[in-house]
């Protein structure tokens, strides 16, 4: 054989080459990919992926889900053939999906961080270029990669189901949205909790807590899914299921924002600001909130019960920010005051937005304000465009609203003001966290709620009365029995005069905090801190090419 002759034999064929440098150009892609990941994402993969929790668990879903198969098989016997028997098996391998998506998963990434703190790593995490959003981002982008690895395991059981009669494409697809949504959204939490403690003790107790609160989101995915599935409940031919699901979904995403924001200032360092953006989404959640009431409004008409839901979601939105507000720090450090308005305008409308609890009251106050003149404003403005006045019937559900939300109003005054002067004694003895503020408005509620109600059913005479003034100091008997009435109980007018002296008594009281911490103003940076943001800020913008010949462009 000639030597030509055996070049060409050794030579691969022209697909074979084009194969191969296919497979390099893929490779050199990924490559490329992978140096733009996040690193924390590359890393958690590389370890989670070989732990014996994913293989453990990844193996007994296939072997429950092979075992659930040749049982719903058998049990179903000949009747597979003719009855659907799709809802029962899609009812079994749900519960075999969604004990690792909303359990193992979510804990999983609950114990990435609360791990990170035991093995003393995060600080070696935090000395790097990167910030703490990317840090939450990757732990959460490795629980959504563990999420598409199951369900990609699962997804041919599902479709076996379909095949089996009895259950619609759009129920599979709507119940796994809803279960992936759901997974995300406790995975986040997970981190959240993980981020709250630091000590050991703490992190036992806060572990405990959250396998029972994941324990009880899986039964509750159950039950929902079975009243889908099963029961059939749903009707997707409703026009307000999609309007409920659009509410649900807006809700979902303003808070998985605001979870996510919260779980990045927690890892940040202590003299960033921390709060200015989860107030900014605090407010834009109130927006939607709002836009959803008008819309309301225009689909449905003004109804007093539309105007009452508002009012008391605004309520509630404002009571669960304002307690975690009032954990935060009452002074600044000199990093926030070189990012403080300076203009008038600014001070006036942006200074509630700076760290701190008095501030954080007062945004909270003004936020349940807000609501209320929009929802007691629009009623008289839209009778009068109409040339109508109230009725008698419907000024009495009228006075029953504004007596509702004025009370309402006073109640958050109240225990709010209370937790700041709390929560302003113990920053005496020790640091307050987001945990303690949240406990002490806890206790606040238990004590308002719980002792009343022991002496009211302990009376012979109080027990058979519906209301009592004893009451007072209970917010949800109080307001429940307003809503109930639709007209303006006997006890309104001491309701108001003793609740509204209460709380103009303690917003008086934390005004001396409001004041301390509004008089923040704008200080220089330093000389070396602007040089060294104006040398990371000549980084980021690429260099322009130097003329080194007369022949250059």
């Amino acid at each position: 054989m000639s030597s030509a002759a055996a070049e060409s034999t050794l030579q691969p064929p022209a697909a074979t080459a084009d194969g191969l440098e296919h497979n390099r150009l893929v490779d050199r892609l990924l490559e490329r990919l992978g140096d733009h990941l996040n690193p924390i994402l590359v890393k958690e993969t590389r370890q989670a992926l070989k732990s014996k929790q994913f293989v453990i668990t990844f193996g007994l879903l296939l072997i429950l889900a092979w075992s659930w198969s040749l049982l719903g098989v058998a049990m179903a016997g000949t009747d597979v053939y003719y009855s659907a028997q799709g809802p029962g098996m899609f009812m079994g391998y749900f519960i075999v999906l969604a004990f690792p998506l909303l359990v193992i998963v979510p804990f999983g990434a609950f114990r990435s961080l609360t791990g990170e703190r035991e093995d003393n790593t995060y600080e070696l995490m935090s000395i790097t270029g990167l910030n703490p959003r990317q840090v939450v981002s990757g732990k959460l982008g490795i629980s959504a990669l563990q999420m598409a690895v199951y369900l990609s395991a699962i997804s041919p059981c599902l479709a076996f189901t379909y095949m089996l009669r009895g259950i619609d494409f759009v129920t599979i697809m709507m119940i796994l949205v809803y279960l992936v949504l759901g997974s995300l959204g406790l995975s986040l939490l997970g981190l959240l909790a993980g981020t709250l403690v630091s000590q050991k003790h703490w992190q036992v107790i806060m572990s405990v807590g959250v396998i029972i609160g994941l324990l009880f989101a899986f039964w509750v995915g159950c039950r929902l899914c079975g009243g889908m599935v099963i029961e059939q409940q749903v009707d997707f031919f409703d026009t307000e299921f999609w309007v409920v699901n659009a509410v649900l979904l807006t809700a979902y995403l303003s808070y998985f924002a605001l979870l996510f924001f919260a779980s990045a200032a927690q890892l940040t360092f202590s003299s960033d600001n921390r709060t200015t953006r989860l107030r900014i989404v605090m407010v834009v959640q109130h927006f939607l909130l709002t836009a959803w009431f008008a819309w309301g409004i225009f689909a449905h008409g003004l109804e007093s019960e539309l105007l009452l839901a508002y009012i008391t979601m605004a309520g509630l939105h404002w009571y669960a920010m304002g307690a975690c507000m009032s954990s935060e720090a009452t002074e600044l450090s000199p990093r926030i005051k070189r990012n403080l308005p300076q203009s008038f305008l600014g001070r006036v409308f942006l200074t509630w937005f700076n760290p701190g609890p008095g501030t954080g009251y007062i945004l909270s106050i003004a936020g349940l304000i807000s609501a209320m003149v929009m929802g007691l404003l629009i009623l008289p403005l839209l009778d009068m465009s109409n040339g109508l006045y109230l009725s008698p019937a419907r000024s009495s559900n009228y006075g029953m609203l504004c007596a509702y939300s004025f009370i309402g109003l006073f109640y958050l005054m109240i225990f709010l003001g209370l937790g700041n002067i709390l929560l302003r004694l113990a920053r005496r003895v020790s640091q307050v966290g987001v945990v303690l503020a949240v406990l002490i408005q806890i206790l606040l509620l238990l004590v308002g709620c719980g002792v009343p109600v022991v002496i009211q059913l302990m009376s012979p005479t109080l027990r058979e009365m519906d209301y009592s003034l004893l009451q007072v100091t209970n917010p949800f008997w109080t307001l429940a029995h307003m809503a109930d009435r639709w007209s303006a109980p006997l006890e309104t007018v001491p309701l108001l005069l003793i609740l509204g002296t209460t709380a103009l008594v303690l917003l008086i009281v934390n005004l001396v905090g409001v004041a301390r911490e509004v008089r923040h103003v704008r200080i220089a940076s330093p000389r070396r801190v602007s040089e060294e943001d104006a040398v990371m800020a000549a980084e980021k913008v690429p260099a322009e090419p130097e003329k080194t010949s007369p022949w250059d462009d």
